[in-house]
């Protein structure tokens, strides 16, 4: 059953919903998540990107903050090198043919190392993404396009470990739960309709997080 009302709805299940739902949680109100998938397949797109991140980083320590289990081993045979918010930016108007919003785009790569060390403060681990994003040369390891972590898990353990974080915190995770609606008046918006298991159902609410 779907409570009556929340103090937050979130509508979406992937990266971005279950970190605003956390967010949220920290300002100690009642907070659900609608995910329209079922439990099984949750996490939107987020479960299909292997889960690799790119965030501002001045060298291994600041990485070392991220990945604490990083080895001895991995850190000499490793050469992390370091990515700027220069480099980012740079990144970003590239991939974008410079169409990117510029104050959203301040935010996203200013914060980006930041958002990481907070997230991994809620238990997300991460890992240097080698599969995929690296290459030797003259016995180390080297990053290439910008990406060196990934979380844990890839795709599937993101979503996996950002829903048992939220869970922690007391946030409500409802599964096969399609917004139909928002519902508001004049005074704005009180709330959103919602498909849940074949019954529709109305969910009052103070505040609704579009991030599906």
């Amino acid at each position: 059953m779907l409570p009556k009302s929340s103090d937050v709805v979130v509508i979406g299940g992937g990266n971005a919903a279950l970190c605003a739902a956390l967010a949220a949680a920290e300002n100690g109100v009642s907070v659900l998540v609608l995910e329209r998938a079922p439990e099984a397949e949750s996490g939107g797109n987020s479960r299909f990107t292997a889960g690799a991140f790119r965030c501002v980083y001045d060298g291994v320590d600041d990485l070392k903050v991220l990945m604490p289990d990083l080895t001895e081993d991995e850190i000499r045979n490793t050469d992390f090198g370091t990515y700027t918010e220069a480099q980012f930016f740079d990144d970003m108007g590239r991939v974008t043919e410079y169409r990117t919003d510029p104050e959203l785009c301040e935010v996203l790569v200013t914060r980006s190392k930041s958002t990481m060390q907070w997230m991994r403060g809620k238990g997300i681990r991460f890992a240097p993404i080698y599969g995929r994003q690296a290459f030797k040369i003259d016995g180390k390891f080297k990053f290439w396009g910008g990406l060196t972590v990934e979380s844990w898990g890839g795709g599937p353990g993101l979503v996996d470990g950002l829903t048992a974080a939220a869970r922690k915190n007391g946030v409500t995770v409802a599964y096969e739960a399609r917004a139909l609606s928002l519902i508001a008046d004049d005074d704005g918006i009180k709330g959103l309709r919602v498909r849940h298991k074949g019954k529709t159902v109305d969910v009052a609410a103070r505040c609704v997080v579009l991030a599906a």
